[in-house]
């Protein structure tokens, strides 16, 4: 058996034990036929599945796939959706309802690595981290496995830039880049961007990249000559006003069941056509109460390759469209049902547990560390409530998230009386085209109905027994549901909840891509930055990580 393919897979799972990484291996070489490095490229998940978690399945295939193309050289497709066009191209296709199919537009992007810059960053392949002249706290926990502390972190940096800067007076980001990527591969247990459950986080070395990038611009700060800036272009893209006719990958983002390729077993375009028909009967009968019948559930699950075919149209459908055709998709049970088949979580349970237990770490960590007037209210709010109930401890922790962005509250919830009805609001209030929850009371902290809206209208109705955290599921989980991207005032927040309470951690990219925002800090139309992950989210998950690490130390 070739060692060398070996040891790219302990690579990507530096946490597989020996015993295991062996029949892992041994698997691939005696069944699946692996025999060197470059077949693993070719492996698929049900390869190995049975031996791994699914994250760790989706690491394996991402790197090994990632590999393959940084081998070649090769372009790299914008959107790889292709492979994946709905295979009922005909249905509905003359019934006006516009779900004609599609073909996703690839377009060519190089990646960053041009023989300039190459050359420039030749030096990176001979370097050396000076593993030697860390401190000694941060080589036991290396020994031992453990996060490294902030203060050794920082110390690690400072030593690894010095380095660097032997080499390179200025090093550029590609090679930041590669020197935090050299740094996680080898420990990725005491370096790595990671959750508390740990699950990598986005490409799992992006805080380590600024941190490095940071330090280089820091040290320069008086250096002239060795400034590589390029001044700021003053020239104005108009590109965002263009009308969308193509897919891109923020529609798929964090799935992984985005547009099936196989109808269900026994089932033809027309029988999911009969079905859809029939619920739709169902519905306008039976009314929203239906969604817990057991022939509802078992349909709208056999139809969900029809749903996402009409979903993923391009041009986008309106939700009134959607709504019409597949009316269950609009109440708790069909909507949550559909974000766990395309994301295989459970947005219910999982959200609902992250809000009290993290949401209650959120308002420790804020009491200890106030930082603006806003919190502080929020917090005084709190205290002046006798018992915090549940649906208190999850709204005060979203608000505090929002006040630690300088996020306005109404870039999420809109708060209307309790008396108030769909008609009235729709009437009354015009609401925007991005989701909002509608809470129903009179402050945040008290409401105890909810409504979700978008496109303008009330689309969900919660029922009344349901809590803060049904309902905050329902807003959230129509992201996904029907690709819609994060509104750019409320960006940080939504992604700071996807990430830590959700745990849906994608590398590539965030789910908004508005080019211009709202400055924080003067209140006028800036030019937003764009990046792998919102920084502001990785520096307050950072925050939240080093608070844990003082409090348990």
């Amino acid at each position: 058996m070739d060692v060398e393919w070996i040891q790219e897979f302990q690579k990507v799972l530096p946490e597989l034990d020996h015993e295991k990484l062996m029949t892992i291996t041994g698997h691939l070489s005696s069944v699946v036929g692996v025999t060197k490095k470059e077949d693993l490229a070719f492996v698929e998940k049900e390869d190995f599945q049975e031996y791994l978690t699914p994250i760790q399945c989706r690491k394996v295939i991402q790197a090994f796939k990632q590999r393959e193309l940084n081998d070649k050289g090769t372009t790299e497709v914008s959107i790889t959706l292709s492979e994946e066009t709905p295979p009922l191209s005909s249905v509905g296709a003359d019934r006006g309802t516009g779900w004609s199919s599609f073909t996703p537009h690839q377009t060519q992007s190089y990646f960053p690595g041009s023989s300039l810059a190459k050359a420039q960053n030749s030096w990176i392949l001979q370097f050396q981290i000076p593993w030697e002249q860390m401190p000694v706290s941060l080589s036991q926990a290396i020994l031992r496995g453990q996060r490294a502390s902030p203060a050794d972190r920082r110390a690690m940096v400072r030593v690894v830039v010095s380095a660097m800067q032997q080499h390179c007076p200025n090093p550029n980001r590609a090679a930041c880049i590669e020197i935090a990527k050299m740094i996680v591969s080898k420990y990725p247990l005491t370096f790595s961007d990671m959750t508390e459950e740990g699950e990598q986080i986005g490409i799992g070395y992006y805080s380590l990249i600024n941190q490095l990038k940071t330090r280089v611009e820091h040290v320069n700060r008086n250096n002239t000559t060795e400034r590589i800036r390029k001044p700021r272009s003053t020239t104005q893209s108009n590109s965002n006003t263009s009308a969308k006719t193509t897919r891109c990958k923020v529609d798929s983002y964090g799935c992984v069941n985005w547009q099936p390729k196989c109808l269900p077993e026994g089932e033809t375009t027309d029988s999911l056509e009969k079905r859809r028909q029939d619920m739709v009967a169902i519905f306008q009968s039976a009314g929203p109460r239906a969604a817990d019948w057991p022939d509802v559930d078992a349909s709208m699950s056999l139809t969900y390759i029809y749903q996402r075919h009409m979903i993923n149209g391009c041009p986008p459908p309106s939700i009134n469209d959607i709504q019409e055709q597949w009316p269950f998709l609009f109440t708790k049970r069909g909507l949550c049902d559909h974000f766990k088949i395309l994301t295989e979580i459970d947005i219910c349970d999982r959200l609902g547990e992250a809000l009290q237990t993290k949401g209650k770490r959120i308002l420790d960590f804020f009491r200890r560390n106030p930082h603006n007037k806003n919190i502080q209210r929020v917090l005084q709010d709190i205290d002046g409530i006798s018992a915090m109930q549940q649906n208190k401890t999850a709204i005060a922790a979203v608000l505090l998230l929002l006040n630690h962005f300088v996020e306005e509250e109404e870039s999420i919830f809109i708060l209307k009386d309790t008396t108030s009805t769909k008609a009235s609001i729709e009437r009354d209030v015009t609401l925007p085209s991005s989701p909002r929850l509608i809470m129903l009371g009179t402050t945040y902290l008290d409401a105890a109905k909810w409504m979700v809206s978008m496109e303008g209208k009330v689309v969900y109705i919660l029922d009344e027994h349901l809590g803060f955290a049904d309902a905050f599921s329902v807003f959230f989980g129509s992201y996904y549901a029907f690709n819609l991207e994060y509104q750019e005032p409320a960006c940080a927040t939504l992604e700071f909840i996807q990430r830590f309470f959700l745990r849906i951690n994608p590398e590539d990219g965030t789910k908004c891509t508005a080019r211009t925002g709202v400055s924080r800090k003067t209140g006028v139309l800036v030019k937003r930055k764009t990046a792998t992950i919102n920084n502001r989210v990785l520096s307050f998950l950072r925050q939240l990580t080093d608070f844990e690490w003082k409090n348990l130390n």
